[in-house]
């Protein structure tokens, strides 16, 4: 990852550099080329301005060479300049370089006009000599070396390029430093990670300032991990809780058979059938709770109502038998979240464990209600209740359970409420007896 950002930051940053600086330099050059080529006609008009008394009166003047002199000293160049003047006819009047006098090249200034052009390493520059009444009376050929634009374009040039490595070496610096404050904590995620894969579970990441991208990452990392953590703590408390509750009824059964074997009792077989029946109801408690556990469905709008007189209807036989009153008080419309099931499996486990706890003429009551944006179920018995060391206990496996003896009814309705976002809690019911309130949120 490093080197990714590396390379795409210094990719990025010469890019930019290059889009930038080289249509600047190549405009530059181009500018410093026209400059130069104008000062040189200037300096062409100059040297043919001191000519014009020699060339267009006649009279002997050191005028130009005077005047070439004093652009030596001022021109960048100056002292390479050559020129010569040319009369009318195609003469050499004047100048240090009569060799520059060629028919070609002067007849631009002959003829009235200014011309510059470039010839090997030198500038050009031809311009015409007018006399008093306009009429040209020759022109003058500068030559002037071109040392001093291409020493100026090179020197461009360099301090763009100089521009460009400095540029592109803070970017490197920078490159670095960015590629390290990202990774850094993807590093120390990385590291967390592996010792939460060697099995050290309270591993955690600290979760960086930023960048923020990598903080949420590092946070929803140490959720993973502790969701992992206490998965694996339930799971492994579980291994140990049903080890321990299957080693009782095995033991009482292994040790039925073997009275059966040396004496067979038809009490001693319906006691060995009751061991029976009740490792069955363990596993099918334990098959209830895995189910539970593995439930994550989006919650959906439930009639409560409708759901509670449903069910009750559904209990009120097994009620009838054992003499115990079955009652629902709940308002017409009322609608709580929930997921598909979840509330049946709630009222069936809290109504089947308020039927094994009250006896005979007593009464489960079934209410609900709306308190702010919550929804409030209550299942109350008139049974003999639970102490206060149970409640704190009842929703633990195998802790507090008053059904089958599995020990797993309370465990399984505080798992499916949680998931959907709820809560349980246990109170004395007035009157004696046991409340379970459950509370779920309200939907229109």
């Amino acid at each position: 990852m490093t080197s990714r950002i590396f390379a795409a930051f210094l990719t990025l940053t010469f890019a930019m550099l290059v889009g930038a600086l080289l249509p600047l330099g190549l405009a530059m050059s181009v500018q410093y080329n026209n400059d130069y080529r104008e000062s040189t006609l200037g300096v062409a008009h100059t040297l043919a301005a001191a000519a014009e008394e020699k060339l267009a009166d006649g009279e002997n003047s050191d005028d130009l060479q005077r005047t070439l002199d004093q652009l030596r000293e001022v021109d960048a160049g100056g002292r390479d300049l050559q020129v010569a003047a040319v009369d009318d006819d195609g003469h050499v009047a004047d100048g240090s370089e009569p060799e520059l006098y060629e028919p070609e090249r002067v007849a631009p200034g002959l003829a009235g006009r200014s011309h510059v052009s470039r010839d090997g390493d030198r500038l050009i520059a031809v311009v015409p000599v007018n006399g008093h009444d306009e009429r040209v009376a020759g022109a003058v050929v500068l030559s002037r070396p071109l040392e001093p634009l291409d020493e100026r374009i090179e020197r461009l040039w360099t301090g763009l390029a100089v521009t460009t490595l400095v540029a592109v070496a803070l970017a490197a610096v920078l490159a670095v430093a960015l590629a390290r404050w990202v990774s850094r904590p993807l590093h120390r995620l990385e590291t967390a990670a592996e010792s939460l894969g060697g099995g050290a579970l309270g591993t955690r990441a600290e979760p960086p300032r930023r960048p923020a991208e990598i903080r949420r990452l590092t946070q929803r990392f140490n959720v993973m991990a502790t969701r992992l953590q206490t998965l694996i703590h339930d799971n492994r408390t579980m291994l140990a809780d049903v080890s321990h509750q299957l080693r009782t009824p095995l033991a009482a059964l292994r040790l039925r058979l073997e009275l059966l074997a040396d004496e067979p009792d038809p009490a001693e077989f319906d006691a060995a059938l009751d061991e029976v029946n009740r490792l069955s109801r363990l596993v099918d408690g334990l098959l209830m709770m895995a189910r539970a556990e593995d439930t994550t469905p989006v919650p959906g709008p439930v009639d409560v109502p409708g759901l509670l007189n449903d069910r009750a209807d559904a209990w009120r036989p097994v009620a009838a038998e054992r003499d115990v009153g079955l009652e629902v008080d709940a308002p017409a419309e009322l609608a709580a979240l929930a997921g598909p099931g979840h509330l049946d499996q709630v009222v069936d486990n809290l109504v089947d464990n308020a039927l094994s706890a009250t006896p005979a003429g007593g009464l489960i009551r079934l209410t609900a209600r709306r308190v702010g944006d919550r929804v409030q179920i209550a299942i109350a018995d008139s049974g003999p209740g639970m102490s206060d060391q149970a409640k704190q206990t009842a929703f633990r496996r195998f802790r507090g359970d008053r059904t089958s003896g599995t020990g797993l009814g309370l465990a399984i309705v505080h798992r499916l409420v949680t998931t959907d976002e709820g809560d349980v809690r246990l109170s004395d019911t007035p009157g004696g007896g046991l409340t379970v309130t459950v509370t779920l949120p309200y939907t229109d």
